[in-house]
């Protein structure tokens, strides 16, 4: 009887940590004529390379953003933004027109890049099945991933040359996510969080 009353005074308790959070928008799309494009056999690798820039105009970050969609590039599923400042990836629920982000730990984990890439030639099922997309998720076990696709990938980034964009391409792209808003105005709106219990 003692035993079981420490046992109960000593039950450990339940902790909140955040997964991911959850919005209820879909991201915006990559412009097609900036993302090269690399097949893996049932899934295809949009390559984006992007530069942001500061107040002046000037390049002061170059960012790679990898899209996973299926062979027929009309659906995206995954996204992993691998920033400097900001590294995280999206699972895109096009279910219910949302998606998870999740923010990445580059202390913990090393580079994002990667890290992506890791997790592509790895665990992409584990990925898209919890991206709601089960059959797709099958359909990558049974057939698997070219994944020679990824050393084409890297070589495209290793000989990549920033430059700054012209005021044309930076219209064009304001006006593309100023296009985007207005037909999606919940745009940066959060659902909620997803959690996670770790035991103290």
């Amino acid at each position: 009887m003692i035993m079981q009353e420490q046992a109960n005074a000593e039950a450990p308790k339940a902790t909140p940590a955040v997964r991911g959070t959850h919005h209820k928008f879909m991201l915006l799309p990559p412009m097609p004529q900036h993302v090269r494009w690399f097949a893996l056999g049932p899934l295809s690798l949009g390559l984006e390379m992007r530069v942001l820039t500061d107040k002046n105009g000037l390049p002061k970050e170059t960012s790679i953003s990898l899209h996973i969609f299926g062979n027929d590039r009309t659906t995206e599923y995954l996204r992993f933004d691998c920033f400097d400042r900001f590294p995280h990836y999206h699972y895109i629920l096009n279910a219910s027109q949302t998606n998870v982000v999740w923010g990445y730990d580059p202390d913990a984990n090393g580079p994002m890049l990667e890290w992506s890439f890791a997790a592509i030639r790895s665990r992409m099922p584990q990925f898209l099945r919890r991206a709601g997309e089960a059959k797709l998720a099958d359909q990558v076990e049974r057939e698997g991933l070219d994944l020679a696709a990824i050393d084409a990938v890297r070589e495209a980034i290793d000989t990549y040359e920033p430059k700054v964009p012209s005021a044309e391409a930076l219209a064009e792209t304001r006006d593309w996510m100023i296009g985007w808003k207005a037909t999606h105005p919940q745009f940066n709106t959060a659902a909620g969080q997803e959690f996670l219990a770790f035991i103290d």
